[in-house]
């Protein structure tokens, strides 16, 4: 099979050719070398350690300018994400650092940073607000529903940027970086050149300019073209590199389960009021559920299932009343009437999130995801991601995501939306043999007629 040459090389040689023949008419190696000439030169500049080091300065305090832009805008965009006054406090200041030429910046930075500094400087300014934009826009794309969700499992805010954060925004991200890098290794050349500090590829260009030899000065923008390249050919690849993780990794050393407290669970809500965009969802609700029955939430669609479920989960505030539980701090899980299955996790892993542990877990855990697997029919699609699955299959996981933990309070929203009346039976009775073990308080939004199934005894509770 033949190997056709990337198109870029063609354009390569393209500008070689238009190089060569330019340097022919103006017949003058000293104001134009040749390309022969002009790799002449780059040979024995590669055989100096100068050049080495020359080159190893320049590309370090490029470095230092952008991990100081990367830390401090992903500090920012976080603190905007959150913070409707700051991200519109800062929006004109980064507008005006966006417009700044970089050569006003210079001549300014010129007056009041030493030399040596000044290249890291300029090369903080030009990148950070690329930087700052691209990673806010990445962090405003990602699923909020997604956010809640980790909210819920209580995943910590590094966790959340970490597994759901990030993977979302990595697109935007590198585009940024990559953008920066660009602009910001041309910013740290020229301060390099204005301010001609100790070595570097600007402080030897400044030199050959100032003795007017235009070989050397050609053969160092070569060089700076090619590391600019060199860079952004990294990053590509980096930004290739598949954000879904491979596998979970399993802990060998077999740990008890923390045990949960199996007594008598009760969960009191009072005269609770919630209001959303400025209308009455909630009004004058109360009620007080328990472990010993299942907890039935019915109601018509809009009628308030979904935020009663969302205030208990802790996701939105009460205008008025209160709840209360007699277990301090106790643990929650949720499965949503949408799923919310994270979409760069195949089955597996999605079973695997709701654990504090993920990525590693402990062999236990793992032999309930395989349990859990087997019991709701899913071990087939075990690998698979959340798009490659039916409704009815994606709303199996999801409730297996929500059986992953031992918890206090269950929260299930129409758990069995999608499926046919067999299975429905079926999986029904899967969940109250699941959690008999630890003995949760059960809330169970649906529209269904399910109370004939449920042997043990139901609390109904109907929603006007």
């Amino acid at each position: 099979m033949k190997l056709k040459p990337h198109p870029g090389i063609y354009g390569i040689i393209t500008v070689l050719i238009l190089w060569q023949a330019l340097a022919y008419y103006v017949d003058n190696e000293a104001a134009f070398p040749s390309v022969t000439a002009l790799l002449e030169k780059l040979f024995h500049m590669l055989l100096s350690a100068d050049f080495y080091t020359a080159l190893g300065i320049t590309i370090v305090r490029g470095l230092i300018g952008f991990a100081i832009a990367i830390v401090t805008t992903s500090i920012l965009a976080a603190i905007a994400l959150h913070n409707s006054f700051f991200k519109l406090f800062f929006q004109p200041i980064n507008v005006i650092m966006r417009s700044i030429p970089v050569i006003s910046l210079v001549l300014i930075a010129l007056l009041i940073i030493a030399p040596p500094n000044l290249p890291v400087f300029i090369a903080f300014i030009t990148m950070f607000s690329i930087l700052y934009q691209n990673i806010l826009s990445g962090l405003e794309h990602t699923d909020i529903k997604l956010v809640e969700k980790a909210k819920v499992l209580r995943k910590s805010n590094f966790q959340r940027f970490r597994l759901i954060y990030f993977p979302s925004a990595r697109q935007l991200i590198f585009a940024g970086i990559a953008t920066a890098m660009g602009f910001g290794w041309r910013a740290v050349i020229i301060g390099e050149v204005l301010a001609a500090p100790f070595r570097g590829i600007g402080t030897n260009m400044k030199k050959a300019q100032a003795i007017i030899d235009v070989k050397e000065l050609l053969a160092w923008t070569v060089v700076a073209v090619a590391v600019s390249f060199l860079f952004d050919f990294i990053l590509k690849q980096i930004s290739k590199i598949s954000d879904k993780p491979r596998s979970i990794k399993i802990k060998k050393l077999h740990t008890e389960i923390s045990s949960v407290n199996t007594d008598f669970k009760l969960l009191d809500i009072s005269d609770l009021d919630i209001r959303l965009n400025n209308k009455t969802i909630i009004k004058d609700f109360s009620k007080t559920l328990s472990n010993h029955k299942i907890n039935l939430l019915k109601g018509y669609s809009g009628s308030g299932k979904s935020t009663i479920m969302n205030f208990i989960a802790g996701l939105i505030k009460e205008d008025n009343g209160s709840i209360n539980c007699n277990i301090s701090h106790p643990v929650v899980s949720y499965l949503f009437q949408d799923k919310r299955l994270i979409p760069w996790l195949n089955i597996e892993q999605n079973l695997a999130f709701s654990l504090s542990s993920f990525p590693t877990i402990y062999q236990n855990d793992y032999d309930k995801i395989e349990l859990l697997l087997n019991m709701l029919e899913l071990t087939e699609h075990r690998y698979k991601y959340p798009e490659e699955l039916s409704g009815g299959e994606a709303q199996r996981v999801a409730l297996a995501v929500a059986l992953m933990i031992n918890c206090d309070i269950l929260l299930l929203d129409e758990p069995l939306t999608g499926m046919e009346l067999t299975l429905r039976t079926k999986i029904m009775e899967m969940i109250l043999q699941w959690t008999e073990s630890y003995k949760p308080i059960i809330i169970w939004a649906t529209h269904d007629d399910i109370q004939e199934y449920l042997t043990s005894g139901y609390s109904e509770i109907v929603l006007n």
